[in-house]
């Protein structure tokens, strides 16, 4: 049974392999730590600031981030 079982195995699947996996895992990890700066970011401004000064900024920085996505996809 084993020597069938190894001869017919498919390991064309497994996931260190492949390198669009690695890609998509070191993408998520980068992702994460930029969301966890940006929390830490915004709590700053909150305590910095206070509730409507950092509500203020919040929303120009969203604004300023949108034009720059839109920017970038009228670019390409």
């Amino acid at each position: 049974m084993s020597s069938h079982y190894i001869t017919s195995q498919n390991f064309s699947h497994a996931h260190y392999k492949n390198k669009d996996g690695m890609f998509n895992i070191d993408r998520e990890l980068k992702m994460g730590e930029l969301r966890l700066r940006y929390v830490q970011l915004m709590r700053d401004a909150q305590m910095s600031l206070g509730d409507q000064d950092a509500n203020i900024l919040i929303k120009e920085s969203e604004a300023i981030w949108y034009k720059l996505r839109n920017s970038k996809s009228v670019e390409n």
